[in-house]
This record gives structure tokens, sequence and C-alpha cells, in this order.
């Protein structure tokens, strides 16, 4: 369908809240009434003799003799008085309606996919100079996954390991582990991490997968708004409003690997306008295999959550938002002094979060967001309890015609104690409690230098936290659409990663990364360590070529500077011990390439090839290999996804995964096949049946940790079903 002028632009002001080609404005309404007449005095002129010659003249004895003349209403009126009568009154009927009710199909759809994290407000890809991949909530329905990181998997260049059945190493572009601490993650707006080791515990981020509106996964910094850790990507979980959940939702199913899985939700809207969601799930998933031992990874978690949503007649938008979860993940470690021992780890947490949003115009919204987060987990005698406080705001607005303005600032606060009673404490810190305060600001400009054509974006984010004080994060980002379907950018970014409490003032005993002898050998932090810095460079092409196929590819290099890395320090009559220093330095480069194809009716395939290198220069006395594991990226990933509509209501996929292999954790490359089969039972019934790694009766995906002495399991190949309800 060919998308005309007006309705290109009101599509536009409606999703980016700007023009995206076209050059339209709001307060161009003085030429809406000529565009609308336009258009229908064209269609009318040409498409009336055309209709005319169809339906033929009556012949002269065929007409009535009672008939009025041609161009005479029976009534007297005179036909074109009426039809011009006629068509002001359908131009007025034109002009009342809102701009977005005229939107049809973009010319362009897998550009016109709406983004939000990119530039922290709504956008769309084809309008955004970055790296960014949406996976939306069909194709996680379609995926069968059952949890967050393996959704992930779905997006190009995305690093995703399984190190055992409740631990993973998700990263983008950059060192890999369970403890990648470069990638930020937000749910909702919520960031998750633990302020430990600044990354995230992948165990016990969930929420109702049916729930999930979209996720954006952004490749590269976004530090430029989300400030620190925002430094290899970005992962924004969005759940969907709940004027999106009423009614009732409810899953159910078992297999070998995925034990059991039960969730629902029911949703409506109170008399007062105000629309909820009540939700909960539980799950628990069966141990992954140890050749040669017992595996003990077995994870059983339960969580309710709920969400409201009101909007007043004031253009005023609130959101309140929380749930709790508690469980157990269970663990196999390695210890230089014990041995391989098993222990279990209690986890539990909670959080709240509201949101006030006020739309002054289309083109001026500001928002205040609130949350608190709090988590406990115990583990091998260590235990962590963590509470989190963060205050954010943030304002768009327009500047003239050709800057868009946002900016924001926030503050948060980390309270922690750690504790640790055992007579070796693996894990301590001093002091064990300790409180963290970060403040922040950042402004961004989109300027337009051409319109329709060329876009410079310019920003920085101003930080400043307890371990490294000051923190400058700019970036500039140069846009160009050289066609309604298509669009280039490049960018330069520096993001910092700022260190954590565990490198600051804590203390780990470490299996032993150097022959040294059997003796207890402890990891201290540094209460100086500055931050590690990252200068990126980007450059991106994306086009939908035509209706059936789109493409998008990005390279990009970077360069990092004070890493840390491990020290060792042999001072005279004592133990030797390990400390971190911020000496080290890298280069990482790479490039990814997606693209998806409809190749018939019932036929679509989604796929992804993604290259990356990093190469770490280590200066003495460091220890070897200890900055990052170069050896701990897979060189070469390649992604295939199909989607196959049959007929009575059934749908099959196929997603077909390579993996290079991984040197430095002794992990060889993998090709790992996963199905599901569905069909509908009824009007509100489904059921499904999932297969994962089919081909392959297990596989391992990552190496154990000499940090904390994790032992790594092998993914096997199993098999689930469910069934779905809604109403």
């Amino acid at each position: 369908m060919v998308q005309t002028e007006f309705q290109d632009r009101a599509a536009d002001d409606d999703v980016a809240g700007m023009p995206r080609r076209l050059g339209w404005r709001p307060e161009h309404r003085s030429c809406r009434r000529h565009v609308v007449a336009g258009v229908l005095w064209a269609f009318l002129l040409t498409a009336a003799p055309a209709l005319g010659q169809a339906a033929g003249p009556l012949a002269p004895a065929e007409q009535p003799a009672s008939a009025p003349r041609q161009n005479q209403h029976p009534d007297g009126v005179d036909d074109a008085v009426l039809d011009e009568e006629e068509l002001d009154s359908e131009l007025d009927s034109l002009l009342d309606q809102d701009l977005g009710s005229l939107r049809r199909t973009s010319v362009a759809p897998a550009l016109d996919v709406e983004v939000s994290s990119v530039s922290r407000q709504k956008s769309t890809i084809g309008r955004s100079p970055a790296a960014v991949f949406v996976i939306t909530g069909e194709m996680i329905r379609r995926s069968g996954y059952q949890s967050i990181p393996e959704v992930l998997r779905l997006a190009p260049g995305l690093q995703v390991a399984r190190i055992d059945g409740n631990k993973w190493s998700v990263s983008s572009r950059g060192e890999s582990g369970r403890f990648s601490d470069k990638l930020l993650v937000q749910i909702d707006g919520r960031t998750v991490y633990n302020p430990l080791f600044a990354g995230v515990l992948w165990d016990v981020q969930d929420v109702l997968l049916e729930d999930v509106l979209r996720i954006e996964v952004i490749r590269g910094p976004g530090a430029t708004v989300w400030g620190a850790n925002a430094v290899n990507g970005v992962i924004n979980i969005l759940t969907k409003p709940s004027s999106q959940t009423h009614g009732s939702y409810a899953i159910a199913g078992a297999g070998t690997l995925e034990q059991g899985f039960v969730g629902g939700r029911i949703g409506g809207r109170t008399e007062r306008g105000v629309d909820y969601r009540v939700w909960g799930k539980w799950f628990q998933r069966d141990e992954m295999d140890l050749v040669g031992g017992t595996p003990y990874d077995a994870t059983d978690q339960a969580r309710l959550g709920f969400r409201t949503d009101w909007e007043s007649p004031a253009d005023d938008k609130l959101t309140f938002q929380g749930q709790y979860y508690n469980g157990e993940s269970d663990s196999l470690a390695d210890k230089d002094l014990a041995g391989r021992i098993e222990f279990d780890q209690p986890v539990s947490g909670g959080n709240l979060l509201t949101r006030w949003t006020r739309t002054h115009s289309p083109d001026h919204e500001s928002s205040l967001q609130l949350y608190y987060d709090r988590f406990d987990r115990s583990a091998y005698g260590f235990g962590q309890q963590t509470h989190i406080f963060d205050l954010d705001f943030q304002s768009r607005f327009r500047y003239r015609c050709d800057h868009r303005i946002i900016w924001g600032a926030g503050y948060r606060a980390i309270f922690d104690k750690l504790t640790n009673n055992e007579p070796l404490p693996y894990i301590a810190a001093d002091p064990e409690r300790r409180t963290v305060q970060r403040f922040n600001a950042f402004v961004q400009d989109e300027m337009t230098l051409l319109e329709d054509a060329w876009y410079f974006t310019l920003g920085s984010k101003f930080s400043h936290n307890t371990y490294s004080n000051f923190e400058l994060q700019p970036s500039a980002r140069l846009l160009w659409l050289p066609s309604e379907s298509a669009a280039a950018w490049c960018a330069v970014s520096r993001a910092v990663r700022t260190p954590s409490r565990l490198s600051a003032d804590g203390r780990l005993i470490v299996n032993q990364p150097v022959p040294l002898g059997n003796f207890p050998l402890e990891l201290r932090g540094v209460g100086d360590l500055g931050a590690e810095n990252l200068v990126s460079y980007e450059l991106g092409y994306r086009q939908q070529t035509n209706e059936f196929f789109a493409w998008d590819a990005t390279a990009y290099f970077h360069d990092y500077d004070k890493l840390q890395v491990l020290r060792l320090n042999v001072p005279p009559a004592a133990l030797p011990f390990l400390e971190l220093s911020d000496a080290a330095a890298a280069d990482g480069y790479g490039f990814e390439v997606s693209a998806t194809a409809q190749l018939t009716a019932c036929w679509s395939l989604r796929g992804w090839y993604a290259f990356q290198r990093i190469e770490f220069d280590e200066p003495p006395p460091s220890v070897a290999g200890t900055a990052g594991k170069s050896g701990a990226l897979p060189r070469n990933q390649v992604s295939l996804t199909q989607s196959f509509d049959l007929n009575r209501g059934r749908q099959l996929d196929i997603i077909t995964r390579y993996v290079d292999n991984l040197p430095a954790e002794a992990t060889p490359s993998y090709v790992a096949v996963d199905t599901r089969f569905a069909w509908n039972l009824g009007r509100n019934l489904s059921a499904s049946v999932v297969g994962r790694n089919l081909f392959d009766r297990r596989h391992r995906e990552f190496g154990p940790s000499f940090f904390t002495g994790d032992v790594s399991t092998e993914v096997p190949r199993s098999v689930h079903a469910y069934v779905e309800w809604r109403r």
C-alpha cells in the first residue's frame, strides 16, 4: 500500500514527536486543508472518468422519461453545488480527526519499529543513530524460551552462554563471564545490577514473559543518557502498560530440564479509570549434566507482581508497580582448601517503582521516577543485604524548530551489608556496611542540519560517585537519511565503568591462577582505583530494500583504557596476595550483520552474523590473562530463525545457532537447534511443544571461574510442553 505524504508526516509526529523525512510540522495547520483538498480533487479528476466509462452511459431509449437533467438534482439543486458541499463536509471531517488515525502501513516497517532506549524518548529504529535491535513480544512467544537470558539469544551480536543451571554469561562487544560488568540492564526503567561487582545476577531477573512489550538491545555504549556501566551495551526490558493486559492469562507446563512452571495474570480497569494487573509465576529447573561428577545447579523460584496505570484528563500519567520473589539456586564450586563443595543459595528480594509523566504539549514532556530495590543473597557463609533508592527526573522540549533537547538529573543511594561468619571467609568486605552515593545529570541535543536528511546529536553525562569522583561521558552521533527506507549513521562516544564494592574494599580467596603452593591466596580490593574507560567508534547502515527484505550492518572499534588487572604482591615476611590495578588496556573490533526476509505468506526468515575480537595489553607485573579474556569471546556467531504459519492455527519455529570456540575457557564450538510447534485447541486455548539442543546430547557453553570456583556444567538435550489460556 502506498503511503501518502500527509499520512507519513502524521505517523512521524505521532511516533517520534518530530518529522522523519518529509518535514511535516504540527504548526503547518494552514496547509492541511489545501493538502487534503488537493489529494481528494486529484483522485476525483483521475478516477471519475474511468468510473464513468466502466459504468457506461445509459442509452437515450433506456433513460426514464421522468429523469431530471444530468446535472440537476431531483430537488432542483445543481449536482456541482451538492458535490462541492459534500467535499467540504468530507474535508471538515478529515481535519477533525487526530493525525494518528490517518496512519497507514509504512513504506519501511522494519525502520519504523518504536524504540526509546537510544535517546530516552520515543523514536524509531530508522531514526536511531545506534546499533539497536528490538525483540518483540511475538518473537518471545514464538521462541518457546522460558527465561530472559534465553530470550536474549535472539538479539544480534550478544554473547549468551549458560554456565550452569542458574548462572549465565551475557555480554556485548567485550569481555564475558558471569560477572560481566560493562552491560547495563534495565526492567521498566529500574537498573538491575548487583553493586557488589556491578554486574547482573540473571537467576533473579524475571518477569511474566507474556507481559513483555519488547526488549530493546543497544550494542555499544549508551552512557551519555544512561550513565556508568552502559559501556558495551544497554538492555532495556519493557513490559506492557496494564491497559493492554485486561482479561486473564494462564500458562502451565513441564518437561525434562524445565521440570515445571506455572504463571498467570488478571487485569482490568476500575470504575475510576485505573488500569491494573496482578501476576505471578513459579518455576523449577532440573540439574544439567556434569561428566564424571554430580551436578548441583537446580533452581526453584516464585514471584508475585502488580502494575497500575492511570491517565488524567490533564495529560498526566501515573504508573505504580512492584514485585517480590523468593527461591533457591543450588551451586557447585571448587575450592583449593575445601575441595569441591555443594551449597544452597537462598535468594529473595522485592522492588517498588512509581513514575509520573506530564505532557505539556506534543513537543514538551517531563517525567519523574522513583524506585526502591531490596535483595538478600547468601552463599557458603557469605551474606549480602542491599537496599537501593533511585530518583530520576528528565524533561524534553523543542527549541525553535531545529533542536530537540532532552535533559535530566538523578540520585542513587546504595546501602550494603556484607557479612561472613565462616572460619575461612571466601568472600568478605571491610567495612561490612557502606553507603555509596551517585549524583548525575545529562543533556542531549538533536539538531536538524538539513531537513529530512541530516541530523546531529551531541550530549554528555556528568556524574559523581563515591569511588572515582567525577566522570564525564560525552558522545556525538550523525544520522543521514538518504531515502525513506534507508539510514546511515556514525558515532564517537566515551563511557566508563565505575569501581564496584568488591574492587574497592572486598576480600576474596581465589583458586590460585599461578602455582605458589597450597595456601590461601587472597584477592584484595584497592580503594583508589579509577574508572575503566572506553572510547568507541561506530559506523552503521540499515535499509528496507522492499516490503519483503530488510537488513542492517554495523562496524565498531573500541579503545579501552585503565582496565582492571590482577597484580601479585609479595611483601617481605608475609604471604603473597593479589591486588587489583588499573594498568591494562585493550583494543576491540568487530562487525554485525542482520536481515529479515518474508519468503512466502507463511514462511519468514530472520538471521544474523557477528564477528568480534579483543586484544589486551597487560604490562608487567600483571598476572597474564586477568584483565579480560579475549579467548572467552566467540570470534564468530551465526543465528537463523525460521517461522512457518501452517494451516488450522498451527505454527512451527526453528532456531539454529552456531557459536565459535572459547580458547580461554577450553570450550569447543557448538551448533544448537531449538524448535517450537504450537497449535490452537480452541478459541482461548493453545498448546506448544519445545525441543532444545535437539541434535546434540550435551554441550558446554562456558568454562569454570578461578575467582569463585564455579564449576561449569553442560547443557543437555531437553523437551518441554505447555498450554496457554487467554480470555
